[in-house]
């Protein structure tokens, strides 16, 4: 950035000079210079416009990825979550089904004492 403005602050002090130093009325030498500032002013600010648009679509490009990125972690985050929750219920379904065999089983076995106690 500082090698750019030298160089602009050079190539200006050259106009300058070039215009002062001409053989011009004072007229003559004011319009020229005016009509080389105006010229220079809308150069930089022509050079102003595209860095901003430079800035503004590598913004863009970079919002652009965050979001995919972020998108790609939300997918990944509910699979693993749904993944989680299957296996939480699967656990759950396995753990009620085997305290209904052993409830089953401790059944069974109060009824077959109680049928043996009676005889």
């Amino acid at each position: 950035m500082r090698s750019t403005r030298d160089f602009l602050t050079g190539i200006l002090t050259g106009v300058v000079i070039g215009i002062l130093t001409a053989p011009r009325s004072g007229k003559e030498t004011r319009e020229k210079l005016s009509e080389e500032a105006n010229k220079r002013s809308g150069d930089l600010k022509d050079q102003w416009e595209k860095g901003v648009a430079q800035v503004k679509d590598g913004y863009e490009q970079a919002k652009t990825q965050v979001n995919q990125y972020a998108d790609k972690a939300k997918e990944q985050y509910n699979q693993y979550k749904d993944q989680a929750q299957s296996a939480l219920n699967s656990s759950k379904e396995q753990y009620n089904d085997k305290v209904d065999e052993l409830a089953s089983n401790a059944k069974s076995g109060v009824d077959n004492t109680k049928s043996s106690a009676k005889v």
